[in-house]
């Protein structure tokens, strides 16, 4: 009698610690119980490159999703199952959780707490793809080829978990067997950034400028600017530099840097002349460099002197504009019989 007695008290301790169990499960609002067998990890990133686990039939897979990335907008699940078990695809389902907490663990299996976010079959294809937006209002394109599930209230948090379901018709070799291939993506937005820089003349202020992309004003943010991916035309104007334009290419989901050195708005002028020439601004000498120097805003007298040669010329200097002269020696031959 002792003996029998002492079975009862562990069968009802047991029974205590399941429906523990399972009580705390039911505290999620909307969240549900499940068992799986094993259960795999599949980590989504910010590269592009598809990540792939294997997993058995009533195994569960669980997807550590990106952390906030300005580009990442969803992930993209591929299935791709053997054909034994494609031609019995209506013994075979999909679900998938969010918010799920590990209940209860040991060797054979899991339980799981969770909130479903949706559920389908595989069809009698040998592969299925699942696209799945990781925020409200996302720019996902549908189309004929994959299963959209739509997100309408908010971020799935850290993690999602797949969860494989078989049927009892099933064969016990098939369950064994039967290992289904699971890959996943992220998708990003066809959208990227532009930042662009303005820097001053050297030693001198930044003054107000205006920016113009693609036609369209804007400013300068530390965020950056979001564009789509191609060619863009970036123009500078300013009261007080020279106007600056730059045609830039942006790639999809990267960051583009642009640096825009401004120039002084004061008039330019380059000399280019032979070697031994002296040259003189307004009688003032100018060392015979080939490069553009500034020049004062209004009429100038520029003298050329190379030996006993000797050429003067007058210019109107405007400010934004760049001048140049070029004193070149011509030489002639003649035939003379």
């Amino acid at each position: 009698m002792p003996i029998k007695k002492s079975i009862r008290l562990t069968v009802t301790c047991s029974c205590i610690l399941a429906l523990s169990i399972l009580s705390s499960a039911f505290r999620t609002a909307s969240a549900e119980t499940f068992t799986t067998a094993a259960v795999h990890t599949l980590s989504v990133s910010s590269s592009p490159d598809k990540k792939s686990v294997s997993a058995g039939i009533n195994d569960a897979v669980e997807i550590i999703l990106p952390k906030e990335e300005d580009y990442i907008q969803g992930i993209e699940i591929n299935f791709k199952l053997p054909q034994k078990i494609a031609e019995q695809h209506e013994k075979l389902s999909w679900s998938l959780y969010k918010g799920t907490i590990l209940v209860f663990s040991d060797e054979s299996s899991n339980i799981f707490s969770g909130t479903r976010v949706a559920l389908g079959s595989f069809g009698n294809s040998l592969s299925l793809v699942l696209k799945i937006p990781l925020y409200p209002n996302s720019e996902i394109k549908r189309d004929a080829y994959s299963y959209y599930i739509p997100n309408t209230s908010e971020s799935y948090g850290e993690k999602l978990l797949l969860r494989i379901q078989g049927t009892r018709q099933i064969s016990e070799e098939d369950l064994k067997s039967s290992s289904i291939e699971i890959s996943a993506k992220p998708i990003f937005i066809e959208k990227s950034r532009l930042f662009i820089k303005l820097k001053p003349p050297a030693n001198k202020e930044a003054q107000p400028c205006t920016i113009f992309v693609d036609g369209k004003p804007c400013s300068l943010d530390k965020s950056g600017l979001l564009v789509s991916p191609g060619i863009h035309d970036i123009s500078v104007t300013s009261d007080f530099y020279r106007n600056e334009l730059r045609a830039v290419n942006v790639e999809t989901a990267k960051d583009t840097h642009v640096e825009i050195e401004l120039r002084d708005i004061a008039p330019l002028l380059r000399i280019i002349a032979p070697e031994g020439t002296k040259i003189f601004v307004d009688e003032q000498p100018v060392a015979n460099t080939q490069n553009y120097f500034t020049l004062q805003q209004g009429e100038h007298t520029l003298r050329l002197r190379l030996g006993n040669y000797e050429i003067i010329r007058s210019i109107t200097a405007l400010n934004g504009r760049s001048y140049s002269l070029n004193l070149t020696l011509e030489a002639s031959v003649s035939v003379e019989e």
